[in-house]
């Protein structure tokens, strides 16, 4: 319940506002909507939308005038606080957003709800070439973490270490590991590649990912996100990337290490 009754006053300005929102245009990759209604006097809503219901007519009753809408599809376990953040240790969900304003100052108001993919997959592969296939670990750093209700980029501590994708095959040469991060707001997106030989344990090198994001065309204006494929390449000092799969070669750019 958000706490807003109807009414029969003729003094409107007091009664709630019924707000219509259309969610047919959901994509098919989002399974839940969890929904955020706020007022600028600070009156907030929140509710939870199931895929079998997008096709269906939504109606909510909300306090009368400017009202910020933040939907947040696929939400698995980032945490909420005034937004969806990731927990420490995690990637993120595969998230999907909406942010509008809408007005809300008559007695029925109507937007679209239109879900926009807001993450990154990250598909590494390593090359073994000269690295223990059993030595190697990854780690992901960046300083953005989720999105508070306004659709800014939250900051914060991100961190992840993905594990080895299982069904990488035996004798392939790479290992393979996937990881998703938010949208960035700044070059701080970082990958390590890790070694354990003994009592040492380092990186063999660190991978700055503002600029492999840049060359692979993920443009963090725009309204979707794309995916980034990535191939590091000891032997020959370059790493690969591409926007699309392991294997578009038109598509595959080289950067120096």
């Amino acid at each position: 319940m958000c706490g807003v009754q109807s009414c029969i006053w003729e003094d409107r300005e007091q009664c709630p506002s019924f707000l219509s929102l259309d969610f047919s245009g959901t994509p098919e990759e989002v399974e839940r909507i969890y929904l955020v209604l706020t007022h600028q006097d600070g009156w907030t809503c929140r509710d939870t939308l199931l895929q079998e219901d997008f096709g269906k007519g939504y109606e909510i009753a909300v306090k009368r005038g400017p009202v910020r809408l933040a939907a947040f599809g696929n939400i698995s376990r980032m945490i909420y606080d005034s937004g969806y953040t990731v927990r420490t240790g995690d990637q993120a969900d595969s998230i999907y957003t909406c942010f509008l304003d809408t007005d809300c100052r008559t007695d029925l108001a109507n937007d679209t709800v239109r879900m926009h993919k807001d993450f990154i997959g990250l598909h590494i592969r390593v090359l073994e070439d000269m690295l223990r296939s059993d030595s190697i670990y990854l780690s992901i750093t960046s300083s953005s973490i989720g999105y508070d209700t306004g659709g800014e980029i939250i900051e914060g501590k991100f961190l992840h270490i993905p594990q080895k994708v299982p069904d990488t095959r035996n004798g392939s040469g790479y290992r393979q590991y996937i990881s998703r991060v938010t949208r960035q707001r700044d070059s701080s997106l970082t990958l390590s590649i890790n070694t354990v030989n003994g009592d040492h344990n380092g990186p063999v090198t660190v991978i700055g990912l503002a600029r492999s994001l840049e060359e692979a065309g993920i443009d963090m204006e725009a309204e979707d996100l794309g995916d980034l494929y990535l191939t590091v390449d000891f032997a020959k000092s370059v790493i690969k990337v591409s926007p699309l799969d392991w294997n578009n070669i038109n598509n595959t750019i080289e950067i120096e290490l």
